[in-house]
């Protein structure tokens, strides 16, 4: 009989193997307290010496196959620990965050201050994050995250919405990406989120200029990887099939300057 955290595995080794995204999809869970932390999971500060930012623990787990457990004590992230309400701000913290927003996220600090409109912060307390490969996680997601390519991303999208129709329907500040709006954004809404990764996910996340992030919900999970599947058999597939069936050819200037050089690439019938 399979068990729940098989069954996510199981998802974790479709996903590599019908859209084979170039980092392991990510599970993450959000946890009560620190006794449910493994003592084989890797933690920043104890294992190594540092506090850092989410996105960085974010890559090492989808980059070295890791399973890292981080709580408050890890990370030294301002934005993310507000985000995740590890940190109340005082008056000074917000006077702080527009001091360094303004003039680089926004003109003033009117309009940054209608950035933080957006922000969607946990309606519940929790302790950390467990982070682990899908393929092989340690705990059962209440978010997945895959770091993708566009073109994989709208793959994800076709297969959600051959189950639920419409459109998916995401917002984009091009910052506080994958901690935002891939968890708290995701759990909060309850839906899938396309993910425009900002610049703390590229400078200190190490995501790649290509990449973007597509986040879904535990509870949609089962409902997203029957649509990719049944997508997938239709054939809708990644890498996407290009037409391949046409004679090819140049235009006609150019052709005639390689066929008088040297007989141009085509092979002409005589």
């Amino acid at each position: 009989m399979t068990t729940e955290l098989e069954r996510y595995q199981h998802y974790g080794r479709r996903i590599d193997a019908l859209i084979r995204p170039a980092t392991f999809p990510l599970a993450v869970k959000l946890i009560s307290s620190e006794a449910e932390i493994q003592p084989d999971y890797k933690r920043p500060l104890k294992d190594m010496g540092v506090q850092n930012f989410v996105c960085q623990n974010f890559k090492m787990a989808r980059s070295y196959g890791w399973t890292l457990a981080v709580t408050p004590a890890d990370i030294n992230c301002k934005p993310a620990r507000e985000v995740y309400g590890w940190d109340v701000p005082s008056e000074e913290d917000k006077r702080w965050a527009d001091e360094f927003c303004v003039g680089l996220y926004a003109k003033d600090a009117e309009t940054n201050q209608a950035f933080r409109k957006h922000l969607h912060g946990p309606d519940f307390s929790f302790a950390g994050l467990i982070i682990s490969p899908l393929s092989r996680t340690k705990v059962v997601p209440d978010t997945v995250l895959i770091y993708c390519l566009p073109a994989q991303a709208m793959r994800f999208i076709q297969g959600y919405l051959y189950m639920e129709g419409g459109v998916l329907e995401f917002s984009a500040a091009g910052r506080v990406g994958s901690c935002h709006e891939g968890v708290t954004k995701t759990l909060q809404t309850g839906k899938p989120q396309y993910v425009t990764l900002g610049n703390g996910d590229r400078i200190w996340g190490g995501a790649q200029d290509h990449e973007v992030l597509f986040s879904c919900p535990k509870d949609k999970l089962d409902l997203l990887m029957e649509g990719l599947e049944k997508t997938h058999a239709a054939g809708l597939r990644y890498p996407i099939p290009q037409y391949m069936n046409f004679s090819p050819g140049f235009q006609s200037s150019f052709e005639k300057a390689a066929m008088d050089r040297a007989g141009g690439t085509i092979r002409k019938e005589p």
